[in-house]
């Protein structure tokens, strides 16, 4: 194997436990990392789906509306 594909192993190998490592000297705990990623998908999420239920709720509202 050429020795740069060896590097890139390596460092691949050792990259997750040396950002957690540094997670952690930076003041946040693994736990800390996961409830923001968490919150963070939350909002994504959230983001998301409210304008297709507004989309939805105007459309219902509109064929209501028309029927009468």
């Amino acid at each position: 194997m050429s020795q740069s594909f060896e590097i890139t192993t390596e460092s691949a190998k050792a990259a997750p436990p040396a950002i957690v490592s540094l997670m952690h000297v930076g003041g946040m705990t693994p736990a800390d990392w996961v409830t923001i990623l968490t919150l963070l998908y939350l909002v994504l999420q959230i983001g998301l789906l409210v304008p297709r239920y507004i989309d939805r709720f105007r459309r219902y509202w509109e064929g209501r509306r028309d029927e009468s």
